[in-house]
């Protein structure tokens, strides 16, 4: 961890920790997201993206569609509510049994200090790792060209470290919406088409007649995310998206997934849609 940019690191019980953290927290619940830029060394930076690119050319793709509720249709729903409306990702990613268990990144996961630092961020007592095997810590690899459409995460929380920004800078950005829901029993449905119909390139004059209509249209933020950056985000709660990665390099972000709860794991077809397989 880069202490010498963070020293409250060393120390989050400290006056100068404490002010920085609430600091977080408040644009955390506000805009659904919050960062640390630079959280790690120049060198460990660049360990973990050596480890990213060892492994970039034969991690599994996603080349699927899906809602935004990573859940499959529902025939008892009309195929016109925006909870039917599906959406096509490409996505590569590396698992983590592809990674390491000594690799940097691995190393950065099971830091007690950045445990700590999501809890109190996201407003937990405490936080704990992920149980899941090919989840807990992985690296998604959108390769020029890819894109992963609208969609709410199946964990409560999300937190993200960007390792290599696309070569065209204006490609590949994480873009989200202020939370629209407390709960993921709240389809938050007006809200999210909404969203969809205003934002997505892809919807055409034939999608606007979702049976859910909203005077409300989500505003979508783009997160400033260099190389580097640790981002802390209530992906269950805010609908995001990355736009389609041009240029010539693949965007590189790995993925550490806490839990609020201990034993948590992604479902069996989540784990099969992003690394082509499940275990237990």
């Amino acid at each position: 961890m880069n202490y010498e940019r963070y020293p409250w690191l060393r120390d989050l019980s400290s006056l100068e920790a404490c002010a920085a953290i609430e600091e977080a927290r408040k644009c955390y619940q506000t805009t659904g997201a919050a960062i640390f830029p630079q959280i790690l060394t120049d060198e460990a930076l660049q360990s973990c993206i050596q480890d990213a690119q060892a492994q970039e050319d034969t991690a599994f793709t996603t080349d699927d569609v899906h809602t935004a509720y990573l859940r499959p249709i529902n025939p008892d729903v009309s195929p016109r509510s925006v909870q039917n409306f599906a959406m096509r990702t490409q996505v590569a990613s590396i698992a983590f049994d592809e990674l390491g268990t000594q690799s940097t990144l691995a190393e950065f996961y099971r830091q007690p200090a950045l445990r700590e630092l999501v809890a109190r961020v996201v407003g937990k007592k405490e936080i704990y790792l992920s149980e899941d095997p090919l989840g807990c810590c992985s690296i998604n690899v959108f390769r020029p060209g890819y894109h992963h459409s609208f969609h709410f995460d199946e964990s409560e929380f999300s937190t993200t470290l960007m390792l290599q920004e696309a070569s065209d800078r204006s490609s590949g950005l994480f873009q989200y919406t202020n939370p629209l829901r407390d709960s993921p029993n709240d389809m938050a449905l007006p809200l999210v088409a909404a969203t969809i119909r205003t934002y997505d390139p892809t919807v055409t004059a034939q999608d606007y007649g979702f049976d859910e209509q909203s005077d409300i249209i989500p505003s979508l933020h783009t997160l400033h995310f260099q190389p580097g950056t640790l981002s802390i985000f209530a992906g269950s709660k805010s609908l995001h998206r990355v736009t389609r990665v041009e240029g010539t390099c693949s965007r590189l972000v790995a993925v550490l997934t806490f839990a609020s709860v201990p034993g948590f794991r992604n479902s069996p077809a989540v784990q099969k849609l992003f690394w082509g397989r499940s275990l237990p």
